[in-house]
């Protein structure tokens, strides 16, 4: 095989294998764009340049796991 064709298999197999985290993740979007007010969000996540970006590192440590 040439190397392009190699490159293209194993990046198919890279994209088989994280695509059920790829649906999970669109899974756990559409369910905080339908459950989950845009409001609540906005306002836990606008005030203060530092403490919102915590907040949102806090929310998201979870997610991988």
């Amino acid at each position: 095989m040439t190397a392009i064709t190699e490159v293209a298999l194993e990046m198919w197999r890279i994209l088989l294998d994280s695509s059920p985290y790829i649906i999970l993740g669109i899974v756990v979007a559409g369910c905080i764009k339908a459950f989950i007010n845009q409001d609540f969000i906005i306002r836990h996540l606008r005030h203060g340049k530092y403490r919102s970006v915590v907040k949102a590192a806090l929310f998201g440590i979870p997610l991988p796991l």
